[in-house]
């Protein structure tokens, strides 16, 4: 049986307190791609997508706001065991 393909990356914003990276919402995540997927500024939706939103940091539990524009791709980082299986192959 072949495994499911598990993404690398995820979408986040970087703290602006610690510069951890925040899992951004998939409501957020919507709202970003029906934003790019506007071009046209005359449009009337354009200007009603919210291009800010609030999101709270888990590891320094401070709050502050950030524009869609700031949303990375951030990759996940190696779990711990799998850097102690690759320095034990060496």
């Amino acid at each position: 049986m072949a495994s499911p393909a598990v993404a690398s990356k995820f979408r986040a914003v970087l703290c602006r307190h610690c510069a951890k990276p925040i899992r951004v919402p998939a409501l957020i995540m919507k709202k970003e791609s029906e934003f790019q997927s506007l071009t046209d500024s005359s449009d009337i939706h354009y200007h009603l997508i919210s291009r800010v939103f609030n999101v709270r940091c888990r590891s320094c539990e401070r709050e502050s706001v950030y524009s869609i524009n700031q949303i990375v791709d951030y990759p996940f980082p190696l779990a711990s065991s799998a850097i102690q299986r690759k320095a034990a192959a060496f």
